[in-house]
């Protein structure tokens, strides 16, 4: 196979283009030779037909651009392998520290940070908060710490400074927290069965999956990395992110808002089903939005818009007053009162929006 075909396929792996771009690029190098014979490197003399391989890569891109949970594959297996790597000390430089919490008040709040490492949280049916930090400081007097302030705040600190890596793992117990306060930096950061009032996440080249989490309001600030949202209840989320994707799939929030920069924003749906109105706005610039709502109980107000791409509404029973190909403005024709209301806004510039 030749660099660039090599080159197509890295690219590809690494997200930098789109499954259909890598089909376009493969197919114009393919041109009008179609099959090519190679020796193997043991010189067996056993010849590929090459057509069959571009027909290989074809379907792979065609699956890889088809919109379904899988999409999620290659990221959820980067985040979720962090918790097997946090314990794994295997910098002879690296020092682990744990701290224990026995805890009996609710309504406690918790600030935690990372620094070129792993942020990992995970919720359970216990009353004990246990915080493991494994870290490697530039001089081996520096340390970091765990403390409970008066006002029912635990804070886990130390001197950015004074590291070169810092994760942590933590066992959160699910009622017993109200806010929560993330911040991180070139770390993957995960957050799983978590119950809040607030959560918080200031991140930067940081990837990180949330999921299986419920509560009121999720705040989300993150530049240079990869966002992986799901399963989540919340009356509130507000994602910023600046030059990479966002993915949600089945987000049960009643207020949505996502703005992104030099990103691609999916969301994957199956149902809606704790509120009666839900409000989402999703805007980006130079890349694509794909909405895919998977059930038949919604009353749709929809109103989407691109500068130089197209707009795809491919739901039945829409009435138009605007209808061109770089804006739709439309909503449900026929309303039942027993469905749940979706008011739609979708903005981006370059690229195309598809709602299905």
């Amino acid at each position: 196979m030749s660099n660039e075909r090599i080159k197509i396929l890295k690219m590809l792996e690494n997200g930098e283009i789109t499954a259909d771009e890598a089909s376009r690029l493969l197919a114009a190098l393919e041109g009008s030779t179609t099959k090519q014979t190679y020796q193997n490197n043991n010189n067996n003399n056993q010849s590929i037909d090459f057509t069959k391989i571009m027909n290989k890569i074809t379907n792979t891109t065609q699956i890889l651009a088809k919109k379904t949970s899988k999409i999620y594959g290659e990221l959820e297996k980067e985040v979720k392998n962090i918790i097997k790597n946090i314990n794994v000390t295997s910098n002879k430089n690296s020092f682990c520290k744990e701290f224990n919490f026995a805890l009996s008040e609710q309504d406690n709040n918790i600030e935690l940070k990372s620094l070129n490492g792993e942020m990992v949280l995970k919720g359970y049916n216990g009353d004990k908060l246990t915080l493991k930090a494994i870290y490697i400081p530039k001089d081996i007097t520096n340390t970091v710490e765990l403390y409970n302030s008066e006002n029912k705040k635990y804070i886990f600190t130390f001197k950015e400074e004074d590291f070169e890596k810092v994760s942590i793992q933590v066992l959160l117990p699910k009622k017993y927290f109200k806010n929560i306060n993330l911040s991180s930096i070139n770390s993957n950061f995960s957050l799983d069965s978590i119950n809040f009032d607030n959560i918080f996440c200031e991140t930067t080249k940081c990837n990180g999956i949330i999921e299986n989490v419920e509560g009121q309001n999720i705040n989300i600030n993150n530049i240079n990395g990869k966002l992986i949202v799901r399963n989540i209840k919340a009356n509130i989320l507000k994602i910023s992110n600046i030059n990479d994707y966002v993915k949600l799939n089945n987000v049960d929030i009643k207020d949505m808002s996502v703005d992104v920069l030099n990103g691609e924003i999916d969301v994957i749906n199956d149902y809606l089903n704790l509120f009666d109105n839900y409000n989402w706005k999703l805007e980006t610039q130079n890349n694509a939005i794909n909405v895919e709502i998977n059930t038949d109980n919604i009353n749709y107000n929809i109103d989407a818009k691109t500068s130089l791409g197209k707009v795809n509404i491919l739901k039945n029973n829409l009435i138009y007053s605007e209808k061109t190909d770089y804006k739709v403005i439309a909503k449900t024709e026929h309303i039942n009162n027993l469905f749940k209301s979706l008011n739609l806004s979708l903005e981006t510039t370059n690229s195309t929006i598809i709602l299905s």
